[in-house]
Formats: structure tokens, C-alpha cells, sequence
């Protein structure tokens, strides 16, 4: 599932990734990092002994609408987001990616129910981000004038 989110964002430069065409739609960028920020939150913080944040400052950027997880940045300023760039994004998916297979991997038999279930959630979460990934870039690629002097 997560090997799918990057297909889908790999043709795309780190200039298609952070552009924003509309307060309603997300950049691609933001959507990988968002998805990464769901498991960490919800599944890694509760359920990983030990577990430190990537960085601190991704509740902020990355959360969507959970209220009870804290404040966020405002949806249609996602675009302004340059920083963190998209090798960091990509460095954090990678490092809750493996915090994941840790926890996976020592998840006590009385907590794996529930790990697998917050788990299966944020797959199915992510699935949704693939799907707005696709929509949100192809109206920001629709609205670049430079496609008409092509």
C-alpha cells in the first residue's frame, strides 16, 4: 500500500509536489506526509515502546482534521509549505516505515489485535490519499498555462 502512494507521486518533480491549484485540493507532498503522520500518531506513539517522533513539528504541518490530535495548519495553505522538502518527506516515510515492521515484529500477543486493526485503518486511509493524490495533481497539471505552449 505504501509502495503504491510512491508510485503514484514518482513522476512527479518536487515543484508538482508542493503546488496547491485550489483551497480544497492538497499537494502531493502534503498527502505523503499526512499519511506517514496518521501511522505515526495514531499507531507508533501508542504502541511502540520507545518510539521518538521524527520531528516534532510534523503534528502540526501534517494533521488534517483531528481535532483531539492538536491544531493544524490551515488546508488551503498547504501549498506554502516548502519546508520540509520532499527528500525529508520522503526520509520520514521511511523511518515510520520502519518503526512500523519493528513494531509489527515485537508486538505482544494481548496488543497485536488492536495494532492490526489501528493499522489496517491507516491502510485504508492511505488507499483514500492515493485517490485524492490523483485528483488534486491532475487540477493542478490541468491549470499549468505551460501545457498550451507545448
Amino acid at each position: 500500500m505504501r509502495a503504491e502512494t510512491e508510485a503514484r507521486a514518482a513522476p512527479l518533480s518536487p515543484e508538482d509536489q508542493v503546488v496547491q491549484s485550489m483551497a480544497d485540493a492538497s499537494p502531493t507532498k502534503w498527502h505523503l506526509a499526512h499519511t506517514t503522520w496518521f501511522f505515526e500518531q495514531f499507531l507508533l506513539v501508542p504502541h511502540l515502546p520507545g518510539y521518538r517522533l521524527f520531528d516534532a513539528r510534523f503534528g502540526y504541518l501534517f494533521n488534517s482534521y483531528y481535532v483531539a490530535a492538536g491544531p493544524r495548519h490551515a488546508r488551503p495553505l498547504r501549498g506554502l509549505l516548502t519546508r520540509p522538502d520532499s527528500a525529508e518527506v520522503r526520509a520520514f516515510r521511511r523511518h515510520v516505515d520502519q518503526a512500523v515492521e519493528r513494531l509489527l515484529a515485537s508486538a505482544e500477543e494481548a496488543r497485536l489485535a488492536e495494532v492490526l486493526r489501528v493499522l489496517e485503518i491507516g491502510l485504508h486511509h492511505e488507499q483514500q490519499h492515493q485517490e485524492l493524490i490523483l485528483t488534486d495533481i491532475l487540477h493542478a497539471l490541468a491549470q499549468n498555462s505551460a501545457r498550451a505552449c507545448l
